[in-house]
């Protein structure tokens, strides 16, 4: 095995797999993503408070580059089941 084998998506950035106004919200959706079995991170972009002022990216939520599919799916089930 070279050393450029198996550096795909494991080792890839984490992909931004849904972006929320709070972190109540985002602990939420993490919460969903690790029931299905998906290790998920949460990015609080909020810039001190609670409160999302307009034009703040707000809290995103990240899984691993290999899991995005497989999250998006996930969530995708929550909101219609």
């Amino acid at each position: 095995m070279t050393s450029s084998e198996g550096a795909g998506t494991e080792h890839a950035e984490p992909v931004v797999v849904a972006l929320v106004t709070d972190l109540g919200e985002a602990e939420i959706v993490q919460a969903k993503l690790r029931a299905s079995g998906i290790e998920a991170f949460v990015d609080d972009q909020l810039e001190g408070g609670v409160l999302p002022v307009e034009g703040e990216p707000g809290v995103a939520i990240l899984v691993r580059a290999a899991d995005a599919d497989d999250a998006r799916v996930a969530l995708d089930d929550s909101v219609g089941g």
